[in-house]
């Protein structure tokens, strides 16, 4: 009886010790990492994705608007007399007033800008400078003058006064900028162009998620969108980007104009991918190494290790970044 216990004792260590030899050998098994031609198309999709995103979250940044004010040029007003249908400038005030305004054309020079257009009736609206009828579309429009303090050869002045020349400049068209800013603006950043196709920072993070992994990407999101305080100091690192809503409730996408970027060009030489000796591989995490080089440096080449993950989705995704 006692043999017999023994021979089951042995018969149960032998099955138990046989199928831990088999969980251990696919455990070991379950831990390899995928050959390199089974995922090489998807590294090469990967980092050309990453370039866009590069240039973005850490290199130029996206368009923005260059920083000009809105300029307000003070309007000051010129007084007319009318004898019969004409009208004259006046030195003194007069009931006829009309506006003008000056500034300076970097490409022109100083202007005078000044209204032509006035109401002397129901629906009636006359040139006063030039004479004849006008429509009431022209009120407020104004014509340009180039102010010089001496004759211009060949050109006669419309008007001389104080030792300045007005000459007619017919074809002037003063320049509005495509955008300006105002004093209540973010002082440190500046407004991402309407017509970028990227408008929000959740577009931003959608667009990264289709190339880097969730784990790097929740490594970098606090520099990129909310900014770090600066521990003891009270101080803070501006986040790169900010969803912006104006005093009218519209929303922008503004970005950090303190910053530059750093440059992220780099060249990857896919013909020389090959598994990292260096960083270990497994099922999960693959590291492979990629001969680069810098744009205009192309002799001096440079190895980059590319760290991928494998995702709850099934798909490789990049765990490191590739400039």
């Amino acid at each position: 009886m006692k043999k017999r216990l023994i021979a089951v004792a042995l018969a149960i260590l032998l099955v138990l010790g046989g199928l831990g030899t088999f969980l251990i050998v696919r455990h070991v098994r379950n831990k390899r990492p995928p050959a390199l031609d089974a995922i090489r198309e998807r590294v090469e999709l990967l980092v050309n994705a990453s370039h866009e995103i590069n240039e973005i979250y850490w290199g130029k940044g996206l368009p923005t608007y260059p920083r000009i004010y809105a300029a307000r040029y003070p309007r000051e007003f010129f007084y007319l007399t009318k004898n019969g249908d004409s009208y004259a400038f006046s030195e003194t005030q007069t009931e006829i007033e009309m506006l003008y305004y000056t500034f300076t054309d970097a490409a022109v020079g100083d202007i005078l800008a000044y209204q032509f257009c006035r109401k002397v009736g129901d629906g009636q609206y006359v040139d006063v400078e030039k004479g004849g009828s006008l429509t009431v579309a022209m009120v407020g429009r104004y014509r340009y003058a180039k102010v010089l303090t001496a004759p211009a050869d060949g050109e006669t002045p419309i008007f001389v006064r104080g030792g300045k020349y007005y000459y007619a400049l017919p074809d002037y068209q003063e320049v509005e900028p495509e955008f300006t800013y105002t004093a209540a603006d973010p002082e440190h950043y500046d407004y991402v162009r309407l017509d970028c196709k990227y408008g929000t920072i959740e577009e931003l993070k959608d667009l990264a998620a289709e190339v880097y992994a969730k784990d790097f990407l929740n490594s970098v999101y606090e520099s990129i969108f909310t900014g770090i305080a600066i521990g003891g100091t009270g101080g803070m690192l501006y986040a790169r980007y900010m969803d912006y809503t104006d005093s009218e409730g519209r929303t922008y996408l503004m970005m950090l104009n303190t910053e530059k970027g750093v440059s992220v060009a780099r060249t990857y030489l896919f013909e020389t991918m090959r598994m990292s000796e260096k960083r270990k591989s497994n099922a999960k995490d693959v590291y492979v190494d990629i001969d680069t080089y810098v744009p205009g440096k192309e002799g001096e080449i440079m190895t980059i290790t590319v760290a991928l993950t494998l995702q709850d989705d099934g798909l490789w995704y990049l765990n490191s970044p590739t400039y």
